[in-house]
């Protein structure tokens, strides 16, 4: 910005000294009326002033070469990140897919289990009722036989005797 003010203060007192308001105002008869000090004087600003610009045009597309090497870098970035964010995205289906096979196989296995524990809980209840059954009968068929024994003996005053005796 300074470079700009400068160069305003530059010409404008250059078009005072030639008798001008603005460069509209120059015609080529104000600009042969100089004499030859002050041409050169003109001269020599004017080579300063274009030299300042071509430095200035020079850092701004230095600066513009800069710039654009980082946007081409931060594209690069923003691709990688990109790239990044959707194998991210695919690993995260996958991951939610494998839980979901892992659920489904987990249902099944305590569909599996369920099965088993009423196949077992069925054949005990079967083995206990056959069992309790089978004892009942070997229960009943003792005092079957011990009622068939005790009416074997008949009961006589004497036997009674005996037995208390």
């Amino acid at each position: 910005m300074e470079c700009t003010e400068q160069s305003q203060r530059w010409l404008d007192c250059k078009l005072q000294m030639l008798g001008c308001s603005s460069v509209n105002d120059l015609t080529l008869s104000k600009c042969k009326a100089p004499v030859k000090e002050e041409l050169a004087s003109s001269l020599h600003g004017a080579l300063s002033y274009i030299a300042k610009l071509i430095e200035n045009v020079r850092r701004l597309s230095e600066k513009s070469a800069e710039l654009k090497e980082k946007l081409d870098e931060s594209l690069e970035s923003s691709a990688h990140l990109s790239q990044a964010s959707d194998e991210t995205f695919v690993l995260q289906k996958k991951l939610l897919d494998s839980q979901e096979n892992v659920v489904e196989l987990q249902k099944q296995l305590l569909e599996c289990k369920d099965e088993q524990l009423r196949a077992v809980t069925s054949s005990v209840k079967l083995s206990v009722q056959e069992t309790v059954q089978e004892e009942f009968k070997s229960y009943s068929s003792v005092v079957k036989s011990g009622l068939q024994e005790q009416s074997a003996v008949s009961v006589t005053p004497a036997n009674i005797v005996s037995v208390v005796k």
